[in-house]
């Protein structure tokens, strides 16, 4: 067995400081066990080349730079850090911030209790050995690191918990309802937009077998009833809709019956619809759903229209520009808003989005002799969780010569 000895000048060449720290490390748990349990008898350990190698550890420990020794602990806390943060990430789906600080918060106080215990055994070995007892670290100095560590602690849990309580109540804080995987996908990608809202229960089958999950839409309004529901099989093509909208439509035969599979949905101040591939269903405030065979309903206006601030932003300006598209909109402060385009014939899934940080925006390279619809989202972003966002403005027809 190699045995390794202590530094005289007390900073030890980094190769020998490692190559102690390994040797230690392959005497076993057991081994390493027994020697610390010997030391606080009192006692060396009896087999001198083992006793030797802890001796060596023990002074390497205690006079290795301390540059080293911060990059020692360090890198032990980041891995755990590391790993804690990539759990968090995989099965709880929390924000990064808030993981990293979660995680931070958890480490902190192990990783120092692993050091002070290091460096206690490593004393306690070097007071048997021949020689000048040890000096332990000044009452100042066990002050500072004390302060510094509940610091550290008290601030990242600090962050955790002003993040949790400030969180956006939807997503991932949502009530924990069995729904299928297509919702569950869709609510953890959307959940920064406001009105997004969460399940009201488990998904279920509804007449004609038709499965939906029903919702709780607080920001939607109570316009067209408190009760809405999603529905949809793959989690690109769920609509949110009244649940005045989905009874009717249900009963017309649902994905099955004349009106088919829902495209889209929008709502306005005044009226609420849905779209499907064989007409729509119209619910205005205070009033009955209205079913439209082979129509289409939208609440899009043309340019130049009435503007009113609400709670979403108001299109003021959109007009063609070449071969694009010049765009101002109003609104109160936001720190960003999203731009959302799309060809009037396709279905406004197919629509391209852009952030932007100001009012106004020229969207280029559009095709020559067609209409768009253009809508804007404002948007809030946070420190420490994910952006908020309005919904979508009703959009705004521009014909692109």
């Amino acid at each position: 067995m190699v045995s390794t000895g202590g530094s005289s000048t007390g900073h030890g060449d980094l190769a020998e400081i490692l190559g102690a720290q390994v040797v230690w490390w392959q005497l076993g748990f057991r081994t390493r066990r027994a020697v610390i349990r010997q030391a606080r008898k009192g006692n060396r350990f009896p087999d001198p080349e083992i006793w030797a190698v802890a001796l060596g550890w023990a002074r390497h420990w205690l006079t290795a730079p301390r540059w080293w020794r911060r990059v020692r602990i360090a890198g032990a806390t980041v891995l755990a850090i590391l790993y804690l943060l990539a759990l968090a990430g995989e099965w709880v789906g929390a924000d990064p911030f808030v993981a990293f600080n979660g995680a931070l918060a958890v480490c902190l106080p192990p990783a120092a209790a692993w050091a002070t215990r290091q460096a206690r055994v490593a004393r306690m070995l070097v007071a048997l050995a021949p020689g000048p007892r040890p000096e332990g670290p000044s009452t100042r100095a066990l002050a500072i690191r004390t302060s510094g560590l509940l610091l550290s602690v008290g601030l990242a849990a600090g962050v955790v918990v002003v993040a949790v309580a400030h969180q956006h109540p939807e997503g991932r804080f949502c009530p924990p309802f069995a729904v299928d995987a297509p919702v569950r996908d869709w609510l953890r990608h959307n959940d920064g937009q406001v009105g997004v809202g969460c399940p009201a229960g488990d998904t279920r089958s509804g007449v004609g077998g038709v499965r939906y999950t029903p919702w709780n839409a607080p920001n939607r309004g109570v316009r067209f009833g408190p009760d809405y529901v999603i529905y949809g099989p793959r989690s690109d093509r769920l609509t949110v809709m009244p649940m005045a909208i989905f009874t009717v439509w249900a009963a017309e035969g649902g994905p099955s019956g004349r009106l088919g599979e829902p495209i889209d949905e929008s709502a306005d101040h005044s009226v609420c619809y849905v779209n499907f591939r064989g007409g729509a269903i119209v619910l205005p405030v205070g009033g009955a759903p209205l079913v439209y065979i082979g129509q289409r309903r939208s609440v899009a206006r043309e340019s130049g229209g009435p503007c009113e601030v609400l709670d979403w932003p108001c299109i003021t300006t959109a007009s063609a520009a070449g071969a694009g598209i010049r765009l101002s909109w109003r609104y109160q402060t936001a720190d960003a808003f999203n731009v959302a385009w799309w060809p009037e014939s396709d279905p406004a899934r197919s629509r391209v989005e852009r952030e932007v940080a100001g009012y106004e925006l020229t969207v280029p390279g559009l095709t020559a002799a067609t209409t768009y619809l253009v809508e804007v989202q404002a948007c809030e972003k946070h420190l420490v969780r994910r952006s908020t966002c309005t919904r979508f403005s009703p959009p705004v027809i521009v014909r692109v010569p």
